[in-house]
């Protein structure tokens, strides 16, 4: 007969000795500075990335509370490396809430009567879009993909300017970059209503999906629930 699986002693219950340990996996955790310059990242790093995603004070009291417990989460992952899809989860539970509340109050004050408020983190994100409560304006995601294509159309302006010239090499200086309107049609609230609620029903579901990489989506939630009572 063949023996159960025994669950790993990196994921066990913590006893009283082991409870402020860093997990194992942390220390495999590393950061590259812009010099190259390869580093170990330290606990101190960890608070300092999730401390930078800040609702602002028109954000309703407990919506602020429930991410602080999401960024919370994310921080004492670096002791259990479990929770950050836990803190992922509660992320996307915070823009659920928050989208609730701001719906809730938006949709009877605009139309004078009852409006039924949709259930469903991917029901009330397309709401949201449609009131233009949200918007791409506003996403440090959207902006960042908006430079990128200005410097890939930069790059190739001047890989054809060398060829026109018989240059082997040109300087520019990518600092002057700027993005044009078309650089912005890239429609990423578009993608994140689709991706979002995937990625928090698997969640609440049940999943064994796991990994760290989560502050984008802490970044995500800041900028829509900021957009969602910036004039509220």
């Amino acid at each position: 007969m063949d023996q159960f699986e025994e669950v790993s002693s990196a994921d066990q219950l913590r006893d009283p000795v082991s409870v402020l340990l860093p997990d194992v996996r942390t220390d495999f955790m590393v950061s590259v500075r812009n010099d190259g310059v390869v580093s170990q990242v330290t606990l101190a790093d960890r608070h300092q990335q999730i401390a930078e995603y800040e609702l602002i004070d028109s954000v309703p009291l407990d919506i602020r509370v429930h991410f602080e417990t999401a960024k919370n989460l994310y921080l004492y992952a670096w002791f259990v490396y479990r929770f950050y899809p836990v803190a992922e989860k509660q992320a996307l539970a915070t823009l659920e809430f928050a989208l609730r509340v701001r719906l809730s109050s938006w949709l009877p004050e605009r139309y004078g009567h009852e409006v039924k408020i949709p259930k469903g983190l991917s029901n009330l994100l397309t709401k949201a879009v449609s009131e233009e409560l949200i918007a791409n304006e506003g996403l440090r995601a959207n902006e960042r993909l908006a430079i990128e294509r200005a410097r890939q159309r930069a790059t190739l302006e001047r890989i054809r300017e060398m060829q026109a010239r018989g240059l082997d090499e040109m300087e520019y200086d990518e600092s002057t970059i700027e993005p044009l309107p078309e650089d912005y049609a890239h429609d990423s609230l578009n993608i994140f209503s689709q991706t979002l609620p995937s990625i928090r029903n698997t969640y609440a579901h049940g999943s064994a999906m796991l990994h760290s990489t989560v502050l984008s989506t802490f970044e995500i939630v800041t900028d829509l629930v900021n957009q969602l009572f910036k004039e509220a």
